[in-house]
């Protein structure tokens, strides 16, 4: 056994049975998580570096099969290994778990020594991920330089999946944004796979109100990373919870240049997968605001068969339930008017000051709607003095069928057309421009000529 001990996670609706079975394990010098059912599991996957898991099958809210289906989209058997208890002895549920990516299955009771066993088996020859964690903090620090070109100057943000850093660039002597895939995840090809496409897929969407990616690589130490520009000011997130809701014509401003990067994503066959306040940052210049919209990383290229098997698998929930639209949630085909669901979701939000649906979950979400049925609650009661036209607009974005959604470019259009705006007034993205600096300043630039100040590019590589 190593110095530091293997994290073993058992997820188990029986306390009788956890307490049992830790007490044993910790004796045996394993260090042990405990979740008491399926969606307890999957936060405490995001949260702990995790070497093995135990999993039962029945239990609620979501069962074994459920869990093993989720981690296996993100966590090959070769990295993560699951080992089935469960009392189910039926052929057809081994062969179940087996086909979802178990790999090993004991039923109970079970022998505690053979369960060491085979715990054993599957962790020999083995690093904790929790020591190669505590081996790369020492790799990466304030002040290390990446292949001679990117200093790290302060840690921003973590993630479960990464962390990104303020830097700079040496050569140019230009400040950057430096997001690194996490220790307990880069031995993974098929992550360290994903975390390339990120830069892919930002590097092609080419629009000023896109976060601009520079450069990706992998260091001689073996540590990936993506330089990126920085931001200075707050996240839509941020701007709602401030202000509580918006007008309508601050939204606008909004909504205009988030549509037009969405617009032009989705004619090249990207889509975001991800659209979400905490994903769509305001970023104050010299003459104003502009609009990012961020990680483009988890966007899923169409028609990338080969590339996307690499990357994703059937079944993986990529993206934040709450923002979801129902055929992703019901894993059923999906393209670009999945964001424009997303994007009606914050409408609603940012208008209502609250989501369409209360519920975090996205079992209970895809209930709500495919289930039961039930629409949101009608924005104008929430709402009193919204415009019918925008009411209607955010309806049909919020549609459970994608066919019956309005594009990215027709939903910006005619949100303006309600308020009567001129898409020409918003079209560089720039809003505010009464509280920048330099008030003499009338004309929009390329926001990439606006100096870089602190950084707010979000380390969003979790899966939520």
């Amino acid at each position: 056994m190593s110095s530091t001990p293997f994290t073993v996670l058992m997820v188990d609706d029986s306390a009788v049975i956890t307490e049992m079975y830790s007490a044993y394990l910790r004796h045996a010098g394993y260090r042990v998580e405990i979740a008491k059912d399926g969606l307890q599991a999957l936060e405490k996957l995001a949260q702990e570096p995790i070497d093995l898991i135990l999993l039962d099958i029945v239990m609620p809210k979501l069962d074994g099969y459920g869990v093993l289906q989720r981690v296996r989209a993100e966590h090959p058997a070769a990295v993560l290994p699951i080992i089935m208890a469960t009392s189910l002895s039926e052929s057809e549920d081994m062969v179940k778990a087996f086909d979802l990516g178990a790999n090993d299955y004991v039923t109970k009771p079970i022998d505690k020594e053979i369960l060491l066993a085979r715990m054993q088996a599957q962790l020999r020859s083995r690093v904790p991920t929790r020591q190669a964690t505590e081996s790369l903090a020492e790799e990466i620090r304030p002040g290390v330089v990446l292949e001679g070109k990117y200093r790290l100057d302060s840690l921003i943000d973590k993630g479960s999946f990464g962390s990104v850093y303020r830097g700079a660039h040496l050569g140019l002597e230009r400040p950057v944004a430096i997001k690194l895939l996490a220790a307990r995840i880069r031995r993974d090809p098929a992550n360290l796979a994903r975390f390339q496409q990120e830069g892919v897929s930002a590097c092609q969407v080419r629009h000023p109100n896109a976060v601009e990616v520079h450069d990706f690589s992998v260091s001689d130490e073996g540590i990936p990373y993506l330089v990126m520009e920085l931001l200075e000011g707050r996240t839509l997130e941020e701007e709602i919870h401030r202000h509580g809701t918006l007008e309508v014509r601050r939204l606008a401003e909004i909504l205009f240049p988030v549509c037009q990067v969405l617009a032009e994503a989705h004619a090249l066959g990207i889509v975001h997968r991800d659209i979400k306040p905490q994903n769509i940052f305001l970023h104050r210049g010299r003459h104003g605001e502009w609009v990012k919209v961020l990680d483009f990383g988890i966007a899923k290229m169409l028609g990338e068969v080969s590339l996307s098997q690499k990357i994703t698998q059937e079944g993986s929930l990529v993206g934040t339930p709450a923002y979801m639209a129902p055929e992703r949630l019901a894993d059923q085909p999906y393209g670009g008017a999945s964001d424009i669901y997303s994007v009606g979701v914050i409408l609603y939000e940012a208008l209502a000051g609250r989501r369409p649906f209360a519920a975090d979950s996205g079992i209970d979400i895809l209930e709500a709607i495919q289930v039961e049925r039930r629409p949101p609650p009608a924005l104008s009661d929430r709402v009193p003095g919204l415009p019918i036209e925008i009411e209607q607009l955010v309806d049909e974005a919020l549609a459970p069928n994608p066919g019956d959604r309005p594009s990215a470019s027709r939903l910006a259009e005619r949100y303006l057309a309600a308020l009567g705006l001129d898409p020409e007034t918003l079209r560089a993205g720039r809003t505010h421009p009464e509280e920048s600096v330099d008030t003499g300043t009338a004309a929009a630039e390329d926001p990439r000529d606006e100096p870089d100040g602190w950084i707010a590019t979000q380390p969003d590589l979790s899966e939520e």
